[in-house]
């Protein structure tokens, strides 16, 4: 015992072991740092919040609905329920605060940084693997992505080990990574539907390396439908509702009727793959010069981290002036203050249900708004908005519908915003 514990400090007090953990603490440290003032939590991530909540009163097969995804029949496109469910301990923990949510995705994009370095340390060796993960680490989406609650932030794990279990396939062949492949493939389909030419690529690897395709085959599929069990239930019995409008929303695009769009995210899964190789090339620019090498990931380095999506003194993604803490104690205000039928809307962005603020006041604050469609007879209504905004000229529906009211300031919300308490 005593001799494997030296052992264990021995290699812990290595030059390269120091290394490394230096740059996980190093990564830890831009993330945490100042952790509560960065921390974004905006609508996507309060509809996430809402919708595991609401399980906790209706349990449901179907996730949260994908925002203005809607094919030309208007049927709604819906993300699987298993991200949503696995927020519901992390609820129960935080006490419905959502920044303590958060330290989950931080420390789940950490953890995916030393996934990287575990398997390009298998595949190439140590020095790929520590500039691998640095390269990831260090990079300025996955510091931004690592702030706030993402039904895509699980993307970039689920694709190292899909090229992980994958590489180990190639090499073995065993079943069980099979079936590890068509799990992954079906979960990252629950995340992201975009995920279908991921999960399809691995069914044609499989077919092509297979010595039993059969097996395989059906072990895989297997591994799909338990991976993303919930939608494939609601399929089942609802007449492959989600089959139907995802396969329409696909005609619509090929024929320009859909509203979708390229965007980087649709390619989290390769950002591991990318930091690989991007780890590969340096080690070998490194091995003919230290020089070069050492200057090339300074620079990486320094235009990351000086980034406009790494900021250390305020949140990415909100609106400037004010933070997570600052929705949240104008909330508490609300809630406080409200009776009788009441709502709540803001004017920042689209969002005009403010389902950020209607997240607070019901889950952490106990008073239940009215739905988002209902701003016609109302005895309240609580609006967040810049300073000195002109209710009379606004153009909202969720202002207009249930007025005219008296206005009133209720309290500050941040540098330059505010919500104001419109009453009857």
């Amino acid at each position: 015992m005593q001799k494997s514990m030296k052992n264990f400090l021995k290699k812990l007090s290595s030059k390269n072991s120091l290394i490394l953990i230096a740059i996980f603490l190093l990564a830890a440290l831009v993330r945490f740092y100042n952790f509560p003032n960065r921390v974004t939590f905006w609508s996507e991530q309060a509809r996430s919040l809402i919708v595991s909540a609401d399980y906790l009163k209706t349990p449901s097969l179907l996730g949260q609905p994908y925002f203005v995804r809607q094919d030309t029949n208007s049927h709604v496109l819906y993300a699987g329920a298993i991200f949503n469910y696995s927020l519901i301990p992390l609820l129960f923990i935080s006490n419905y605060d959502p920044i303590t949510i958060t330290i989950f995705f931080t420390l789940l994009n950490i953890f995916t940084g030393l996934i990287i370095y575990l398997v390009a340390k298998r595949m190439f060796g140590r020095g790929v693997a520590l500039l691998s993960c640095t390269l990831f680490l260090f990079n300025d989406w996955m510091i931004y992505h690592s702030l706030f609650i993402w039904i895509y932030n699980p993307l970039p794990l689920l694709g190292m080990l899909i090229l992980f279990f994958g590489w180990r396939y190639y090499r073995k062949r065993r079943l069980p990574g099979v079936f590890m492949l068509g799990l992954l493939g079906g979960f990252g389909v629950s995340l992201q539907f975009l995920f279908l030419p991921i999960t399809l690529a691995v069914l044609v690897f499989l077919a092509l390396r297979s010595k039993k395709k059969v097996i395989d085959t059906a072990f895989y599929f297997l591994g799909v439908i338990i991976g993303n069990l919930p939608m494939v239930l609601f399929d089942l019995r609802h007449n492959f509702y989600n089959t139907r409008t995802l396969f329409q929303y696909f005609l619509d695009t090929l024929s320009g009727k859909s509203n979708a769009s390229a965007a980087y995210y649709y390619f989290l899964p390769f950002w591991p793959v990318m930091a690989i190789a991007g780890g590969l090339i340096l080690f070998l620019i490194w091995k003919r010069s230290k020089f070069f090498g050492a200057s090339l990931l300074i620079l990486y380095l320094f235009f990351n981290l000086t980034s406009v999506r790494v900021n250390l003194r305020a949140p990415t993604g909100i609106p400037e002036g004010t933070t997570t803490k600052d929705i949240d104690d104008a909330s508490k205000a609300i809630a406080v203050d409200a009776n009788g039928n009441f709502n709540v809307a803001e004017v920042l962005d689209f969002d005009k249900q403010a389902y950020t603020l209607r997240y607070f006041v019901e889950y952490k604050y106990g008073r239940k708004p009215l739905d988002v469609v209902s701003y016609q007879n109302l005895d309240l209504l609580y609006v967040l908005a810049p300073k000195g905004y002109d209710f009379k000229k606004s153009d909202v529906w969720e202002i207009n519908a249930g007025g005219p009211y008296k206005i009133s300031l209720l309290t500050d919300a941040g540098q330059g915003y505010a919500v104001y308490k419109l009453e009857k």
